[in-house]
């Protein structure tokens, strides 16, 4: 048995099914002995065998679990130059979500007396953070979030700009692929490949 802790977040990782109830049940028991008690909604057995392909030898609920921002689930993965099935880590929806919500509370897209290379200093360290976090593993799990991003820029430029304003947004989209083109290392993740508007 190996346990992985992070504060008062903890994954234990079981050989077999009865390893994994016996675990539980002695958790909680040492829990009530502190007065305390497990977060029922977090707490689960989860099936996570590399090869998928077999049948677990019990009814499996859950195949999938959040850990410190990143979604660990079966994935296709290359190793030794072929495609295997694989038990990996890659930024959570949860993740992306949270930091969308902060791009839209930022609310750059309204900083229309600021040039686009200012804006790009002022996010260069949040979006660094990001990927040298979140970009550990599986990198590409992460265009969504920057797809999000490059929203917010496509309503600065409609903003910034009045011939876009009554165009349709492609318009304004398609200018800043332009500029990701002639200034590829303006934003820290343009620098990445398939990262690019």
């Amino acid at each position: 048995t190996v346990y992985v802790r992070y504060a008062d977040d903890i994954i234990v990782h079981c050989k077999n099914i009865k390893e994994a109830l016996r675990l539980l049940e002695a958790i909680k028991e040492r829990l009530r002995e502190c007065k305390l008690e497990l977060n029922r909604k977090k707490s689960k057995i989860v099936y996570c065998r590399r090869n998928q392909k077999r049948q677990p030898p019990f009814k499996v609920r859950y195949q999938k679990f959040d850990f410190l921002g990143f979604t660990f689930k079966p994935r296709m993965e290359k190793k030794r130059g072929k495609m295997r099935m694989g038990f990996s880590p890659a930024i959570s929806q949860k993740s992306i979500s949270r930091i969308t919500a902060e791009l839209r509370k930022m609310k750059f897209h309204r900083w229309v007396h600021l040039p686009i290379s200012k804006i790009a200093i002022l996010l260069r360290l949040k979006i660094r953070g990001w990927l040298n976090y979140y970009g550990k593993f599986r990198k590409s799990a992460m265009r969504r979030l920057f797809k999000a991003l490059h929203v917010r820029l496509t309503k600065w430029i409609r903003n910034k700009y009045r011939r876009f304003r009554r165009k349709h947004w492609y318009f304004a989209y398609k200018h800043l692929q332009g500029i990701a083109k002639n200034y590829p290392n303006l934003f820290e993740h343009w620098q990445y490949t398939g990262f690019c508007p």
